[in-house]
């Protein structure tokens, strides 16, 4: 088990030794305790999943896959347009365990297209 900050660079090197190269996927589940304010909670768990994907940017394999949990509320635009950019195909996924009248859902991204150009 590895255990660090995510946001460090040198756990993304470490993830990379641990797994022996490039992963196939980055899932992210992260979710900041709720303040019972959704636009508050919307904007930041979107703040997670953007910094998930800057984690997934430096880590995946090109062709890899990246999901993770966000709230509907409509400040994902940022995020959608950048996946959409890196990733061959990007769609949402309500899982069934998920209750109907919560906001939460997961965008997944297949077919990384490798990480930008330097």
């Amino acid at each position: 088990m590895l255990q660090g900050d995510f946001r460090d660079p040198a756990t993304a090197e470490r993830i990379r030794a641990a797994v022996g190269g490039p992963a196939d996927l980055v899932l992210s589940d992260m979710a900041a305790p709720a303040t019972g304010h959704a636009a508050t909670d919307h904007l930041r768990i979107v703040a997670l999943a953007e910094e998930a994907f800057a984690f997934a940017a430096a880590v995946l394999r090109p062709g890899g896959a990246f999901v993770a949990k966000v709230f509907q509320g409509g400040a994902e635009g940022d995020l959608l347009a950048g996946l959409k950019h890196a990733f061959a195909a990007v769609r949402h996924a309500k899982p069934a365990a998920s209750r109907a009248e919560s906001a939460e859902t997961y965008v997944v991204a297949t077919g990384f297209r490798g990480p930008p150009a330097a």
